[in-house]
């Protein structure tokens, strides 16, 4: 059971989701700096007061506090990026297409070629490969989302073995793939815009469905780190939707968490840390939001460094994507 109202209160949206154990609600700020949260309480409740903030926002840095420094020198690269636990980078299309490329952190080396995909599959008719999403599973091989040719890879990290994971459904090919992510349990889910469709595939079953009711034309992914939710970025329809995960294989209708459609903001990439909180690049905006996927509110907003396309986090620090360099935003020490 459930109920979706949609208020729309001038440059913001309001959407109120309510369910029998829990209430989410979600909001759209203007360009113009407004912000804030209303929850739904089952029950009236006195309005909230500054002391009842979400705990999350606690121990994140104000907005004054951080600085995206470039981590990466002058990179010919636009796409997706991976960070290893060893700290090595990986990045999208480096220096031409269907390539991608790898950085140790820290070290003085010059970034090189990881792997040149066009030496071990190619593209049909007069698409170009592409590489776009970027992930690491827990045996530290690099899955990627080949739009090209609509696979999914997944690469040993020595470079040395490829395997396709899946580029078919019910018989025909992806149309695309533009991101993908790695649920706990293993299962993986890929994004299809030009098709509506986000898969979800089972690559040791070989199992690929598909997770949406209605049509998304979503890119960016992310898992919360409850395995739960899946947050996609749509930015065609400026608005960032989640997934409640079924435990059983059948397709779920989203739910609109932010909506940016009056201002025309098109969300990027997406990425949770480990407490939960959502990180949403704002591309040409040069932002990322942080949001409370449970309670729907905006915790802050920080300065990109530059334009802000793909998302990753790891220990700390977020890293973003986005113009001719990698840069890092230092949330907290770890």
């Amino acid at each position: 059971m459930q109920m979706v109202v949609t208020l729309n209160l001038g440059f913001y949206k309001l959407n109120l989701k309510h369910k029998l154990d829990s209430v989410v609600t979600t909001i759209l700020f203007s360009l113009c700096g407004f912000s804030g949260c209303v929850t739904v309480p089952k029950q009236v409740t006195p309005p909230a007061s500054d002391s009842n903030i979400s705990s999350l926002s606690n121990d994140l840095p104000k907005r004054d506090e951080v600085v995206a420094h470039p981590v990466t020198p002058l990179l010919e690269q636009t796409g997706g990026l991976a960070l290893s636990a060893k700290g090595v980078l990986y990045f999208a299309n480096h220096k031409k297409l269907g390539t991608i490329g790898k950085y140790e952190l820290g070290k003085s080396k010059e970034p090189e070629t990881f792997i040149d995909l066009s030496e071990w599959i190619s593209a049909s008719g007069d698409r170009d490969l592409r590489v776009e999403g970027l992930r690491i599973d827990g045996e530290n091989r690099l899955l990627v989302a080949e739009a090209g040719t609509g696979k999914l890879l997944r690469i040993s990290p020595d470079a040395r073995k490829l395997e396709i994971l899946a580029d078919s459904y019910d018989g025909y090919r992806f149309a695309t793939v533009k991101d993908l992510a790695i649920g706990p349990n293993g299962d993986l889910y890929a994004s299809s815009p030009y098709s509506g469709t986000v898969y979800r595939i089972r690559p040791d079953a070989g199992y690929v469905g598909i997770l949406n009711e209605d049509l998304v034309r979503v890119e960016g992914l992310a898992i919360s780190p409850d395995g739960k939710s899946l947050v996609a970025a749509e930015p065609d329809a400026s608005r960032v939707v989640v997934f409640d995960i079924p435990t059983e294989l059948v397709p779920v209708t989203s739910w609109t968490l932010v909506d940016f459609s009056p201002s025309g903001v098109e969300p990027k990439g997406v990425v949770f840390d480990e407490k939960g909180r959502l990180f949403v690049a704002l591309g040409d905006r040069k932002e990322i939001r942080v949001f409370d996927l449970i309670k729907g509110e905006e915790l802050v907003v920080y300065d990109a460094g530059g334009i802000a396309e793909s998302l990753t986090y790891r220990d700390g620090s977020l890293f973003v994507s986005g113009g001719d360099r990698i840069r890092r935003m230092r949330l907290h020490s770890k």
